[in-house]
C-alpha cells in the first residue's frame, strides 16, 4: 500500500471537510442555526468581527495584535490536526472492525 505524506493528507482532508460542511449546511438545521448565530453576533457587535478578522486598531498594542495572530494560527492548526486525527481514527476503527 502506498503511503501518503502530510501535504497530501491535508489536501484530501480539506476536500472531505468541504463536502461535510456543504452537507451540514444543506441538511442540518442545528448547524445552520449556529452559523446564523455566529453571523448575527458579528453583525450586532462589530468588536467581535474586528477581533476575529484581526484588525490592528482593536488591540492595545502591536505586540498584543501579533500575539492574537500567533494564538489564532496555533488554534487553527491544532484544531485542524485534531480533526485529521479523528478522521484517521475513524478509518482505523473501521479497518479493525
Amino acid at each position: 500500500m502506498e503511503s501518503i505524506n502530510l501535504s497530501q493528507m491535508e489536501s484530501i482532508f480539506d476536500e472531505i471537510e468541504n463536502r461535510i460542511v456543504n452537507r451540514l449546511r444543506a441538511n442540518e438545521e442545528a448547524y445552520v442555526q449556529l452559523l446564523r448565530q455566529r453571523n448575527g453576533l458579528k453583525e450586532r457587535h462589530p468588536f467581535v468581527k474586528s477581533v476575529l478578522e484581526g484588525y490592528t486598531a482593536v488591540f492595545p498594542s502591536a505586540e498584543d495584535h501579533q500575539a492574537w495572530l500567533d494564538y489564532k494560527q496555533a488554534l487553527d492548526e491544532s484544531d485542524q490536526l485534531e480533526l485529521m486525527a479523528l478522521y484517521m481514527q475513524g478509518h482505523a476503527d473501521c479497518f479493525a472492525y
